[in-house]
């Protein structure tokens, strides 16, 4: 192959690429390999392969070469049929394979390998554990001390808090709220738990995703029976019973090679009829439950309905929330 054609056979190869993240970019496909606040780096890397190509394309046409170095070899072109094809063949084949196969969304296939992590209720054990809660206290302004407690014939009796009755019945001011609340972990999941308690229904959506899975886990007991709505592609394990399934979404930090996997049970005696790797919206009770001594929370449902992937079908952790 001569000199000319080596470099043309490069400019196509770029050029395919370029295509390729264009096509990705234009249908927003991108967003099943990489997380959004990347994305923009993407522009500039298409921006810098547009140039390169261009650049490539001129030093085919115009016999334009690379200035002689004393590298030796080291950048000489490949020689030989065989060489040249498995040299080439490194580019071609992952250009072709992301034109031909058709963009996939993850699924129980890879949340098998990877497990689930579901709301066991751990969360609060580890964030007392970690050397962020000492951060989060010194970032809290000091609480005053209390006045002294009234004589116990004039005491107010404290409110009762645990009990469906008197959620029910007696709703709760903005104080005693939280004060359940307030348990120590940051002014941020006290406000989150305060504003999804108010809630008739909790709607969990996109943005607030991975920040109401964390609230849910720690506050565990005091979200028991409390409506609930959430979205998610359903997964089930080999030990599940007919009347389970786990309503899952994916959540990315930079791109799908660390992608995790984080979902709520849900209970329902449709539960057989939605296959997995199907997308389902449900709304139902949260109910206190317990396997091997661990208490979490699970979604009774009321309505299952099945619905479309989302444009974006993963979540991602809200870095605007981080500090407020």
């Amino acid at each position: 192959m001569s000199e000319t054609k080596h470099y043309l056979l490069r400019s196509l190869i770029l050029l395919g690429f370029s295509f390729l993240l264009g096509k990705l970019l234009l249908t927003g496909e991108i967003n099943y390999y990489l997380a959004p606040r990347l994305q923009g780096l993407t522009y500039v890397t298409l921006c810098i392969m547009v140039i390169l190509t261009i650049s490539c394309f001129v030093q085919a046409l115009t016999g334009t070469r690379r200035a002689e170095c004393d590298c030796g070899e080291a950048h000489s072109l490949p020689k030989g049929f065989w060489k040249t094809t498995i040299v080439y063949g490194l580019f071609v084949l992952p250009l072709a394979m992301g034109f031909l196969l058709p963009n996939k969304l993850l699924g129980s296939a890879v949340a098998e390998m990877k497990g689930v992590n579901l709301l066991q209720g751990n969360a609060k054990e580890l964030m007392a554990n970690s050397p962020l809660k000492e951060q989060i206290k010194k970032s809290q302004p000091e609480k005053t001390a209390a006045p002294p407690a009234a004589a116990p014939t004039q005491q107010a009796a404290a409110p009762k808090t645990t009990t469906e009755t008197d959620k029910s019945t007696k709703p709760m001011t903005e104080q005693e709220l939280r004060k359940m609340f307030d348990q120590g972990f940051g002014d941020f999941y006290t406000d989150m738990a305060v504003s999804f308690y108010k809630q008739p229904v909790i709607e969990i959506n996109d943005q607030n995703y991975l920040d109401a899975m964390t609230i849910l886990d720690i506050y565990v007991k005091e979200f028991n029976g409390r409506k609930l709505e959430t979205m998610g592609f359903v997964y089930r394990q080999p030990d599940f019973k007919a009347n389970e399934f786990v309503a899952a979404r994916f959540s990315v930090s930079c791109c799908t090679a660390d992608a995790s996997v984080t979902g709520i049970l849900i209970q329902s005696p449709d539960a057989k009829k939605f296959p997995n790797d199907s997308w389902v919206k449900v709304t139902g009770t949260l109910k206190l439950t317990s396997l091997d001594g661990n208490e979490f929370l699970m979604l009774v449902a009321d309505k299952i309905t099945p619905v479309k992937p989302p444009k974006t079908p993963y979540v991602y952790y809200n870095y605007n929330n981080v500090g407020q």
